[in-house]
């Protein structure tokens, strides 16, 4: 029998995922968070909203606070503001939304990089809040149900599938390496 993660794992594994996408930001700036390459999905600061979005709505479906309304513009414009120098429109960030190679379309890359900091975070937080026993039920996702232990791992991933996408974008625009690229620069010994 394979043992749960615990609220407080699952919590950290957020936590840790973080980091590892922020690292590949490097060398993006604000007059490059939009660039958009031929034949390469999605652009920084577009990668930065569709994940804290993904974290923050699935917080809120696991018993979290909806997503902050100074981070994300509701989806129906209700609140009637579209500026998006301040934060997300959810439309423009939410799965299957085409990334528009316009920097002046979202916000800064420092405040894009705060509203994903405090998405990783919150949604850590509300993980740790849950009783265990709660890791196993499921809540719809994309019209599927996912047991919520497995959504937190599952997000984990998402994090790091979109920071590949950011490492795609690096290497297409010649910025240099952000890992080690050789077994010289590790401490690990050559096995006799």
């Amino acid at each position: 029998m394979t043992a749960q993660p615990s609220p407080h794992t699952l919590a950290q594994m957020i936590r840790a995922s973080a980091p590892l996408l922020l690292r590949f930001l490097r060398d993006f700036d604000e007059s490059n968070r939009a660039l958009q390459l031929p034949g390469l999905p999605n652009h920084p600061i577009w990668i930065l909203g569709h994940t804290a979005f993904t974290m923050a709505r699935f917080g809120h479906l696991v018993g979290g606070p909806a997503p902050n309304e100074k981070d994300f513009a509701p989806e129906d414009g209700s609140d009637g503001a579209r500026d998006s120098s301040i934060r997300f429109r959810i439309n423009d960030v939410m799965k299957d939304s085409q990334p528009v190679d316009d920097p002046n379309f979202y916000p800064s890359l420092a405040r894009g990089q705060e509203i994903f900091a405090r998405a990783a975070e919150g949604l850590a937080c509300v993980l740790e809040s849950l009783p265990a026993e709660r890791l196993t039920q499921s809540i719809l996702w994309n019209g599927d149900p996912q047991p919520i232990d497995a959504m937190a791992i599952r997000l984990c991933f998402h994090n790091g599938m979109h920071a590949g996408q950011l490492t795609d974008l690096r290497r297409a625009s010649g910025f240099a390496h952000v890992l080690p690229t050789s077994l010289a620069t590790s401490n690990h010994s050559r096995p006799t």
